[in-house]
């Protein structure tokens, strides 16, 4: 047999806390008729009929509301907030017909604040709280008595005695109103920002879990590869001084070109942790350190056509010229030109205290898994690719605070932002002394 709660089964917060709504209420709809059975029996006066009309009607939408959840139809904010309202202005009709704000059960009125106080933002919780204290108020001046056949009952109601004892009541819910949407909600603002901050704090660790192991398999890796390389090398410098055939010998040279290529890729590999790459980093101006980066991956992609946007001798700022983030920028340029053989784009320009670099291809786009998962895991959507090269470039380019984001292009392809920040001593000299 299966238990209720698996059938409202959902992964949104907001629909557990809508179902745990929905059984509270359930439990108050019972409770309620209860009562009014109760009552019959023990000849205590009621408005039956009003009651249970009012009753019936919370009993419909709860039933609507248990449809909704069973249905894994969307729950938000804004159901939670019509649910609350609903059950504010069902509570007003009750206490309505029960003798206004002399009902002993008025301080329910708490309820719907301390619920949205918890669950939800800031202009819900005093929207609640103004709806209830409204309906508070008016209970004070509109109602109907409890036993009009009750003579004694009416006198209590307009005793001065009691009177002022239902403005103490009423005085008393208005501050306690005011300090639960206050603090209360104060405090769950705090609570879920921390739990962002380690849900952020996990992700980082997960990050920085993945690059470390990451590092252990590249460094075996690239002693594994010293051997055959410097192998290869030996043998292509001996075919060259062998071979009389011009073209032979220019292939060869490539392959030269390419083995050296590799070889000092694997000795930045062997470094440790990074920490010489960091060290050895140097301030560099911005229109220098994007030409070399240009020019070492047209280096690798010469077939490839690179039209570049804005003018770089007018940005004079400096950023941090450091191996990781050359080899992230140069990650990106081989996306965009793998994407896009023929021809791509590049895009720099300094906004204040940032430099924008921006690779843009013409390309078929990012498919909508592409923009949830590359960079943030080694996900890839290309058949012989490992995913790791967007992943360190996320890695690389965010450890030196900066900031990368993927997106699409109206007209067709992919779009790459990497935001770099630069130093304060930068952004607070001119431009004809940086």
């Amino acid at each position: 047999m299966i238990r209720l709660p698996q059938f409202f089964e959902q992964k949104n917060s907001q629909a557990h806390n809508l179902y745990r709504l929905f059984m509270l209420r359930n439990f108050l709809i019972t409770a309620a008729f209860l009562f009014l059975i109760f009552s019959s029996f023990k000849d205590i006066v009621l408005p039956v009929f009003s009651i249970s009309a009012t009753l019936s009607t919370l009993l419909l939408i709860n039933i609507i509301t248990g449809w909704w959840l069973y249905s894994k139809k969307p729950v938000t904010d804004n159901t939670l907030v019509l649910q609350l309202i609903i059950d504010v202005a069902a509570f007003t009709s009750v206490l309505y017909f029960t003798g206004g704000a002399s009902n002993p059960f008025g301080w329910f009125y708490l309820v719907p604040i301390f619920i949205a106080a918890t669950l939800l933002p800031g202009k819900a919780i005093w929207l609640l709280t103004g709806l209830s204290m409204i309906g508070y108020t008016l209970l004070m001046f509109f109602y109907k008595p409890i036993s009009e056949d009750n003579p004694h009952a009416m006198h209590m109601q307009h005793d001065s005695g009691f009177h002022e004892h239902i403005i103490g009541m009423w005085l008393g819910y208005m501050v306690t109103a005011l300090l639960v949407a206050y603090v209360v909600a104060r405090m769950a603002n705090s609570l879920r920002e921390r739990d962002r901050d380690l849900a952020l704090a996990r992700e980082s660790a997960l990050r920085d879990e993945r690059l470390v192991a990451l590092g252990t398999l590249a460094a075996g890796t690239a002693h594994e590869l010293g051997t055959p390389l410097s192998t290869i090398a030996i043998l292509v410098k001996e075919m060259q001084a062998i071979n009389n055939n011009e073209q032979s010998n220019d292939y060869l040279r490539i392959i030269r070109e390419q083995v050296d290529r590799c070889k000092a890729a694997l000795t930045t590999l062997s470094q440790s942790a990074g920490e010489e790459l960091i060290s050895g980093g140097k301030m560099q101006t911005a229109q220098q350190y994007i030409s070399e980066i240009v020019n070492q991956w047209q280096q690798q992609r010469p077939y490839t056509e690179l039209e570049l946007l804005g003018d770089l001798n007018s940005i004079k700022a400096r950023v941090l010229a450091e191996q990781t983030m050359t080899q992230a920028l140069i990650n990106i340029l081989n996306n965009a030109a793998d994407a896009s053989p023929e021809k791509i784009t590049l895009k720099a320009e300094q906004h204040v205290d940032q430099i924008i670099i921006t690779v843009m291809d013409n390309g078929s786009g990012l498919d909508s898994m592409s923009q949830t998962h590359a960079g943030k895991q080694t996900y890839t959507s290309k058949e012989q690719g490992l995913g790791l090269g967007l992943f360190l470039a996320h890695a690389s380019i965010e450890r030196l605070g900066g900031e990368i984001y993927l997106s699409n292009r109206e007209q067709g392809g992919a779009s790459v932002k990497v935001i770099l920040p630069l130093t304060e001593s930068d952004i607070d000299k001119p431009n004809d002394q940086k």
